[in-house]
């Protein structure tokens, strides 16, 4: 092994630790652009909704979710990852949008719904330490519950994303 494969090799934790650190920044930064579109549009008075397979969907949401991963995907391919120019920019973007539909509504889904409704014992555990914490009297159990669920679901949609994004869509 040469120097400059030793000098690449010692440098690829602090490499994807930066790209931890920008996905986290992309992020937030997607977040807000999501929460603000939504709030005002609806603000404004779009409030229309559609149904798609029994389900209502808030219009301005599905535009500020759309909006939001529109700037995830030209941040993290031109920032994140660096990815400028290497591959084909119609076959990124469908990559980006099947990982990303994975990670929302298949990964996210199983996380939520295994500590939401399956898994009752990691839930009780969380409300002891709530209760002990002496916060029982400012968030409900059912409260605590599906914020836990959502938080770890986030959480596993997040690595799922971040995997998915570095090593398929922006390798």
């Amino acid at each position: 092994m040469n120097q400059e494969q030793q000098m690449t090799i010692n440098q690829a934790p602090e490499k994807v630790g930066i790209q931890v650190g920008k996905f986290a920044v992309v992020g937030a930064i997607n977040t807000l652009i999501d929460v603000i579109i939504l709030n005002a549009l609806v603000f404004l008075g779009f409030a229309a909704t559609i149904i798609v397979f029994g389900q209502k969907f808030l219009i301005a949401n599905i535009i500020s979710v759309a909006a939001a991963m529109v700037n995830s995907f030209i941040l993290n391919k031109q920032w994140t990852f660096k990815s400028a120019g290497k591959e084909n920019i119609y076959l990124e973007i469908i990559k980006f949008f099947i990982i990303t539909v994975i990670g929302m509504f298949v990964i996210h889904q199983l996380i939520f719904n295994a500590l939401y409704f399956n898994l009752p014992f990691i839930s009780s555990i969380i409300v002891l330490i709530v209760h002990f914490m002496k916060l029982s009297g400012i968030f409900s159990n059912e409260f605590v519950i599906l914020n836990f669920s959502k938080a770890i679901a986030i959480f596993g949609s997040l690595i799922w994303n971040f995997v998915g994004y570095k090593f398929i869509v922006f390798k």
